[in-house]
């Protein structure tokens, strides 16, 4: 345990104070009191948002980027602050005004740059990992964002010193025993002091003070939730800022992030894979928005490759494990892929369906994961056909397939039953099962047809919610029909529509 003197607390203090950090201006602040209000009015966001036209210019430039992907141009803040949320707003400016004061002097860019990188890889693992778990996305970014900003602070009270004792001696994030060594604290009892002098609340400063710790227990409070994040994303950071590291070490840092994503969140090995392959763009689309630029360089690309290769190669040894128990395992491998995929719209098919996903609900369920199935028929398929013809209607099932896999994650599984009939099936919580199939049915685009005519498109839905419980034995095959009788009674009433149930 490291004790703190009260002449180290005095410094902490001072480097904290430090008038070159970024402090918390004064619109992140009145934006964060209204937040704290239990009835939030959004003209009063909207007002205070617009007394900074730069924020302004920002707001409105991150409501029509690719993050947010709304298909109408965003034109006013009143139309962005309901869009984006109001933590997502205080999020984005405290955001803008840190890459601000990211810059530094000229002679220490490039260590600003890896910063600024650190913070955002911690800052989008937690983005991602929140949204895998049904968390707040924008609180949960905003605190990865924070959680190292003790760094920048130490870097700009000491210069050269820092760099020569700390950053010359570790990797980002991994810094804060070389800062004991040298200085008697570290980067986390500024963030720490930081975050407090800001007045974001005690989960926030609680959760950075303890994000390098990896040792919490399996059945962590609610309020702590936020600190078991900050820690995944802080693993999965160093698993990326392994640039010096061998292989071995990266295969070692690898193990410990899966182990601690399954253990913690119920998160399995194929997310893993579809995070690190997500990070890189993700911080790349961020340093857009925040004006940043971003020093990627060959190493981190090396350490991107280095991490999926692993990563599919645990995957491989898990199939080869499955196999010699006499299990199917749960994904084709590349040379079977072909057979287990729809040869129209490269969806998976029936017979992936039967041999190989059938296994893996089967397996949520004896481990009593929360499921999601979504039973989807194209309305009106038959007047499209009779009307526009076959290729028309071949465009038809291509465009909605193409629509349900921008709106679902890696990880979910999207099979064309045949027809026009599709399913839906995720592993994840209720209320995020909602905000897909609702989004799914309610902003699938139009069709482009020939002559230059949008076609409109519409679905009617099925889905069932089932939250597995002890001793039950349901299976894919009942979920299928609960979700086919929902999505029939839709067509009853005239399709275009979602029929939800929790079972």
């Amino acid at each position: 345990m490291v004790v703190i003197t009260d002449e180290l607390s005095s410094e902490i203090k001072q480097v904290a104070g430090n008038k070159r950090l970024p402090t918390l201006p004064a619109v992140a602040q009145k934006l964060i009191e209204l937040a704290q209000q239990d009835e939030i009015e959004l003209h009063e966001v909207c007002q205070v948002v617009r007394s900074d036209p730069a924020v302004s210019g920002k707001i409105l430039k991150t409501a029509n980027s690719a993050l947010f992907g709304f298909r109408a141009r965003v034109e006013s803040i009143e139309e962005a602050v309901p869009k984006l949320g109001t933590s997502m707003i205080r999020t984005l400016i405290l955001s803008f005004h840190l890459a601000a004061n990211s810059q530094g002097e000229t002679e220490y860019q490039s260590y600003y740059q890896q910063m600024w990188r650190n913070f955002l890889t911690q800052a989008v693992f937690a983005e991602l990992i929140a949204e895998q778990t049904d968390c707040d996305q924008a609180s949960c970014f905003m605190a990865g964002l924070l959680q190292d900003i003790g760094v920048l602070a130490m870097l700009s009270e000491f210069g050269d010193e820092y760099i020569e004792n700390v950053l010359e001696r570790a990797s980002l994030p991994d810094v804060a025993d070389a800062e004991r060594r040298h200085f008697g604290f570290s980067h986390i009892d500024i963030s720490e002091q930081i975050v407090q002098q800001w007045n974001l609340g005690k989960r926030y400063w609680s959760a950075i003070r303890h994000h390098h710790d990896h040792m919490t227990p399996v059945d962590v409070a609610e309020t702590d939730f936020l600190k078991t994040i900050l820690q995944a994303a802080s693993l999965g950071a160093s698993v990326v800022a392994s640039r010096r590291a061998s292989k071995r070490r990266l295969d070692e840092l690898l193990h410990t992030w899966i182990d601690f994503l399954e253990l913690h969140f119920q998160l399995e090995q194929d997310v893993a894979h579809s995070l690190i392959s997500e990070v890189n763009e993700r911080v790349r689309e961020y340093s857009v928005v925040f004006d940043f630029k971003i020093d990627d360089g060959i190493q981190t690309n090396r350490v991107i490759a280095d991490a999926k290769e692993l990563l599919q190669e645990l995957a491989i040894q898990n199939q080869m494990k499955a196999m010699n128990n006499g299990t199917a395992p749960n994904d084709p491998s590349p040379e079977q892929d072909e057979m287990f995929r729809d040869c129209l719209t490269g969806l998976y098919n029936r017979r992936f369906l039967n041999q190989c996903l059938n296994q893996k609900i089967k397996s949520w369920i004896d481990k009593r994961k929360p499921i999601a199935m979504l039973f989807l028929d194209v309305d009106k398929f038959k007047s499209i056909n009779d009307e526009h013809g076959h290729r028309i209607g071949d465009n038809a099932i291509t465009h909605v397939a193409q629509w349900l896999m921008e709106t679902t994650r890696a990880t979910d599984y999207v099979v064309r039953l045949g027809g026009d009939e599709f399913l839906v099936i995720m592993q994840l919580k209720q209320s995020l099962c909602e905000k897909i199939a609702n989004r799914i049915v309610e902003e699938i685009p139009v069709l482009p047809i020939d002559g230059g005519q949008d076609l409109p498109m519409s679905l009617s839905i099925g889905c069932v919610h089932y939250q597995p419980k002890r001793r039950e034995n349901h299976d894919a095959s009942w979920l299928i029909d609960q979700a086919d009788q929902l999505m029939y009674s839709v067509k009853k009433n005239g399709g275009a529509g979602l029929s939800m149930q929790t079972v």
